[in-house]
């Protein structure tokens, strides 16, 4: 149909919602998309494609480009492999900062969101001031620590407890977003 096969036509969707964004609230408004631009898959969503819809999106008039990844097929191996996967450097740890470094040339007037396994305050800051992206997205670790900006703005620059369980993203259909590092926190507190 007129949304599937190539590129062009799978971003339709995409094209229509911001038009329609726009219709209402006028092309003041900020308009960001997290953007799949890659699936990992063989025969999958792979970056270059990605790049080339990120490039159409940045051309018509998006304010940011949050660019994440993957498929069903890797989700059900993400368990397996985090928290046993170590992170050996900052490539492992940001693990969406190849596509970043990779989309970031091609943003013009858009900004750009870095998220996926940002852990180190430190790194995240140098990031941002080397003009690497322009913003850092958190989600996992603030399920895990809903105060964990506070605690990093007061100085306490240790990474988050979030371990990548993956525990609230596999509880999501449940309705309730579960932490089990948070569960055993509270329950040692508790505890006490």
């Amino acid at each position: 149909d007129e949304y599937g096969g190539n590129t062009e036509n799978r971003m339709r969707i995409l094209v229509e919602i911001y038009n329609g964004i726009v219709d209402e609230v006028g092309k003041n408004y900020p308009i960001t998309a997290k953007l799949q631009t890659q699936d990992f898959v063989e025969d999958g969503l792979k970056l270059d494609e990605g790049k080339t819809i990120t490039e159409k999106l940045v051309d018509l008039g998006f304010a940011a480009i949050e660019p994440s990844g993957g498929s069903a097929e890797i989700s059900r191996l993400f368990k397996i492999r985090y928290p046993a996967a170590k992170v050996q450097s900052q490539e492992d740890e940001n693990y969406f900062l190849p596509a970043v470094r990779e989309l970031k040339p091609i943003m013009k007037e858009s900004k750009m969101i870095l998220m996926g396994g940002v852990r180190n305050p430190i790194t995240a800051e140098k990031l941002l001031q080397e003009n690497i992206t322009d913003f850092i997205a958190i989600s996992r670790p603030l399920i895990c620590e809903p105060d964990l900006p506070n605690r990093w703005k007061e100085g306490d620059l240790t990474p988050p407890l979030c371990n990548s369980c993956n525990s609230c993203f596999f509880s999501t259909g449940s309705g309730i977003v579960a932490c089990t590092v948070k569960d055993k926190l509270v329950q040692e507190r508790l505890n006490k």
